[in-house]
Order: structure tokens, then sequence, then C-alpha cells
């Protein structure tokens, strides 16, 4: 019989050795072997099942370094997540998490909303504290919550910390938390310059991925706050070059979750600068990652932004997924507006028609109507009738007004 050590079996649980030690000690792990100071180990032998998930106090050890798991390299390839998910059945808590944010992928917030909930009552690892607040954040993002989402940053905030490290994970956790309703305010100063070197390098792939959507948004505001001589892109236009090399590394480390993140926030920068055929390029890639899983969830989040185009290159891919994505999108879009709009005291419409919300858009990036019909491809009456129709629902009188309502 193959036998492995304590060290290769603590790996593949994704417990410490000391754990391992102390169940051979007491005989839990079956046909384990006392040799010399250490055990050896059947290489078919399986994590003792039926336990408390807690007995490691808060600091259960999870496979990997990080509240984003499914940002990590244990989701390798398009089309394995049930695998991926199976394959940790060793470890119920990095298990539940894991299956937890690929729910979330999916769409499928009342699933998800369970998840968090059992981490919100349960004395669960530092870890799966993280990934449960945030999970619960995303659940408030998507039914407009603004009690559940008090309850998830307050989830967030009271995680156990034992170092700085653990301290700065909290903060990562908590500005992607807040980037998702494009609240940048408390982000720290280091997230802000990009340096990552005090994460654990697990965390990595989660940090670039709201890293550059920090950017994206800080970018898109300076245009906005610029319209009145459409020159405001320019911050805009750098961002592709700072987020190109990041999806080669995704694509490198094969982390896939992040790689279609990275690849639709830089579509969405490329889309917004009238870089049309490169944001194609990137939404077709992060389609073909994310279609074969069925992560229309994470399609749904940056539809508002991508707007017909996104709508377009999916339809051509399956009709079917298109129904699903603007099903998923009219969930998200009400329920975000609702919470952005609390939180931040915004006027943002949830009223507006995807293609109205295109043309509010542009023209709080500043663009002329001549300039937005030749960027959306219709004619300039069709643009004067739309922008007519914006104000109707909106009472916005200014161009300049359209960026507090889009």
């Amino acid at each position: 019989m193959y036998r492995i050590t304590v060290k290769e079996a603590a790996e593949r649980w994704g417990v410490t050795v000391r754990r391992v030690q102390d169940l051979c000690k007491r005989g839990e792990i079956q046909g384990a072997l006392r040799w010399g100071r250490t055990w050896m180990i059947p290489s078919d032998a399986t994590y003792p099942s039926g336990r408390n998930i807690n007995t490691d106090g808060p600091n259960l050890p999870m496979p990997r370094k990080s509240p984003f798991l499914d940002m990590t390299d244990l989701y390798n390839t398009p089309g394995s997540a049930e695998d991926a998910v199976r394959a940790l059945e060793s470890n119920p808590e990095a298990q539940a998490l894991f299956a937890a944010e690929i729910a979330y992928s999916r769409g499928e917030i009342d699933t998800v909303y369970e998840y968090a909930q059992y981490f919100l009552s349960s004395h669960s690892g530092f870890y799966a504290i993280l990934g449960g607040g945030l999970l619960l954040s995303l659940v408030a993002m998507w039914r407009g919550d603004a009690e559940l989402w008090k309850k998830a940053k307050k989830h967030l905030l009271e995680a156990p910390c034992k170092d700085d490290r653990d301290r700065d994970i909290v903060l990562l956790t908590l500005a992607s938390a807040d980037s998702a309703i494009r609240n940048t305010e408390d982000f720290p100063d280091w997230f802000a310059r990009g340096s990552f070197n005090e994460l654990p390098a697990d965390a990595h792939p989660a940090a670039r991925v709201y890293y550059v959507k920090y950017l994206l948004i800080i970018a898109q505001n300076t245009a906005m706050k610029r319209q009145e001589t459409s020159d405001g892109f320019g911050f805009m236009k750098a961002i592709p070059y700072i987020t190109e090399p990041l999806i080669s590394q995704a694509c490198v480390e094969k982390t896939v979750i992040s790689e279609i993140y990275l690849r639709l926030l830089c579509a969405i920068a490329y889309y917004d600068t009238g870089e049309i055929e490169r944001a194609t390029e990137h939404i077709d890639r992060a389609i073909g990652l994310a279609l074969p899983d069925d992560f229309i969830g994470i399609l749904a989040e940056h539809r508002r932004q991508l707007g017909s185009l996104l709508d377009e290159r999916v339809g051509a891919e399956s009709p079917e997924a298109l129904k699903k994505l603007k099903d998923l999108h009219k969930q998200l879009s009400e329920g975000w507006t609702k919470l952005h709009n609390q939180v931040l005291e915004r006027r943002v419409s949830a009223d507006l028609s995807q293609r109205e919300r295109e043309v509010a858009r542009l023209v709080a990036f500043g663009l002329s109507n001549t300039e937005i019909s030749e960027r959306l491809g219709i004619s300039k009456e069709s643009v004067k009738s739309l922008i007519t129709t914006i104000r109707n629902k909106t009472g916005i009188v200014k161009r300049v007004e359209f960026s507090d309502y889009v």
C-alpha cells in the first residue's frame, strides 16, 4: 500500500500538520501507522467526516490563504466548477465557501444567502468569516437591502485578526464590497497604490481585480467631471495598459474567474473610449470562459456598463444565456440602484432602458450628439429622442447633470 507523509496529508486536506498528527494519535485516520516520531498515512485515506468543522477555532486553515477561493487556482479550467467543489470535500468549510462563491457567479442569490447565514451563525475560520461577510454584502446589493448591507460590513469589521496581515485582508475584503456599489472613499492607501506585497500570494488574483475596478471607477468619475471639454478619457485610456499584463498573468496562473473579471473590466475601459473592436475581443473571451459553468451572474454584473454590445455577443453564443442574462440583470439593477442610492445618497435611475443608459453615460462623459450617434451607430435624431426620454424620466435639465443619474 502506498503511503504519504503527515505534511502531504495536511496539504491535501487543507489543515495543519499538527491537526493531522492529533487525528493520527486519536486513531481517527484509518490505517495510519507510527513511523519513528511521525506517522505514515494510506494514500487513499480521507479526512474524518462528521466532525465539527470549527475544531481549530478562528484560525482553521483554508486550502488557500484568501476569502476569495473562487479567484484562486482551485478553479482553473472552464467547465470544472462541480469537480472543484467535490475536490474540497475533505475540508467542509472551504467547500461551503467555494460552493457559495460559485453559486454567486451563476446568479443563484438565494443559495448564496443560505451559505452566508451559515457563516454568520457559526464560529468559522478567519477567511471563511470574511468570505461569508462578503457574500452577505453581495446579497444585499442584489436585493437592495441597506440593513443587510450594514450587517455584512459589521460582520467583516469584527473578523478576529491576529496580526497586520489579517487586518490588511479585512481591508481588502471591505474594499471589494464597497467597490460593488462604486464607493471608494475608505480604500486604504496601499490598495490605492496597488501595493499588495503584505497580502498572502493567494489573495493577489482577487486584489488585482478590485484594484483595476477601483482605477476604472476613478477614471470614469474623472471623465464625467471634465465633460464640458470631452477630454476626460486620458486616465481611462491608460486602464488597458495596466490591465492587459494582469490578464496575461491570470492566464499563466490559471485563475479563471479573476481572468473573466479582468477581461470584462478591460472591455469596459475600451468600450468607454470607443475602441469597440478591442472591447469585443475581451468580451468574447470572457463569455467563452464563463458559459461552460453557466457563470451568467458575473456577466450580469457588467451589463450595465457594456450595454447592447454584451447582449449582442452573448446572444451570438446562446439565446438561452442572453435571456438569463437579461433576467438576472433586471434583478441586480433594481437592487443595486436602490442600495447605491441609499448608501451614497445618489439619484441613479433604475427606470432607464439599456439604450437610454448607454446614451446617458456618453452624455455624462461629455460627448456631443454627433459623437454619440457615431459611437452607437444610430441617427442624431434617435439620440435627441433618447435624450428627451431620459430627461422626462429623470427630470434632468442640463447635460452636466447626467452624471448624477448613471
